[in-house]
């Protein structure tokens, strides 16, 4: 009722009946005679009408226009993802394989650092490189009614980006593929392999807290779409994300690549909603496969289904460029 009567109002001034006094009496035995009338009417040439008999044809005339307007708003915000609307259809939650021993997460991500050193080089090349990964992200927008809609954004990006920092950033959406250059970014340079050096440095190139998950979730993406980790760099990483306060070990899992892995999360507010970030990491690299962000006890005014997952990022390869 409130959208009906708030597209009434927005539509009142296109009406052509609009301020005219109708006849009641006229019009009512006017519509009770064509109501009645069974024969078809051939073309007859135009007449002019009394004043009394236009208001009504002009009443009925804009009725029909509101109606029909009403009607396509109604139905359009039925199927267009508003909060009136089924949910949208965000990717089914990822399968968990159960913890068969209670190690606390950060001691198993400590295990994990070792194996990814142990007879390791120090750093990667330093002559360029080529990063491909692939989001997925739900993006609500909201009318000034209080509509919300959801849509759901799939896309693949490719970096080349060379010693200095320049290259190019391929991003392809819904089948559209943009090349971009890239600019010098903060995440670029030597990036330290000792633990505390490491988080030193990646919080000096972030506006966001490493202690939080959310905010050690987006640095981590920053890093990983601009560089190509070595073991040393892998493994501080993973401790940074070891020290995040309420960390758990969901369990062995097939990320959305396919690949194995093994998922640790964390719940952070910081995004206006609890939200649940979790790191899929290889177990025998130390690389990060992915980072996911799920919804797990409300959807404020998003067009979702608790628990939902609203994005993705899954990280497919970062070699040197050559």
């Amino acid at each position: 009722m409130r959208l009906t009567a708030q597209i009434r109002r927005t539509m009142a001034p296109a009406d052509p009946a609009e301020g005219c006094v109708v006849d009641r009496q006229r019009a009512d035995a006017d519509l009770q005679q064509i109501l009645s009338t069974s024969r078809v009417l051939s073309p007859q040439p135009v007449r002019s009408v009394g004043l009394r008999r236009r208001p009504f044809r002009l009443a009925v005339a804009g009725a029909a226009i509101t109606a029909a307007v009403i009607g396509a708003v109604v139905f359009g915000f039925g199927t267009g993802g508003s909060s009136t609307s089924a949910y949208a259809a965000t990717p089914p939650p990822l399968r968990y394989s159960p913890a068969s021993a209670a190690t606390p997460a950060a001691e198993l991500l400590e295990q994990i650092e070792r194996r990814a050193t142990q007879g390791q080089p120090s750093s990667p090349s330093s002559a360029g490189v080529r990063i491909h990964w692939k989001s997925w992200s739900l993006f609500t927008r909201e009318d000034t009614g209080g509509e919300a809609e959801s849509n759901l954004v799939p896309q693949d990006y490719v970096v080349t980006a060379q010693e200095d920092g320049t290259g190019t950033e391929q991003q392809t959406t819904q089948g559209q593929t943009e090349t971009h250059p890239l600019g010098r970014s903060r995440m670029g340079g030597a990036v330290p392999g000792d633990p505390g050096a490491f988080r030193a440095w990646l919080q000096s190139r972030s506006n966001v807290s490493l202690s939080d998950p959310k905010g050690a979730a987006q640095a981590a993406g920053d890093l990983l779409q601009r560089q190509v980790l070595g073991p040393q760099q892998r493994a501080a990483l993973l401790h940074v994300i070891g020290e995040l306060p309420g960390l758990t070990f969901d369990g062995k899992v097939v990320d959305r690549a396919g690949r194995h892995g093994e998922a640790f999360s964390a719940t952070s507010a910081g995004s206006g909603l609890p939200t649940l970030y979790t790191f899929i990491v290889d177990p025998a690299s130390g690389q990060v496969l992915g980072v996911e962000e799920t919804l797990t006890k409300t959807a404020g005014k998003l067009n979702v289904k608790i628990p939902a997952v609203i994005n993705y990022r899954t990280y497919l390869s970062a070699s040197p460029a050559g």
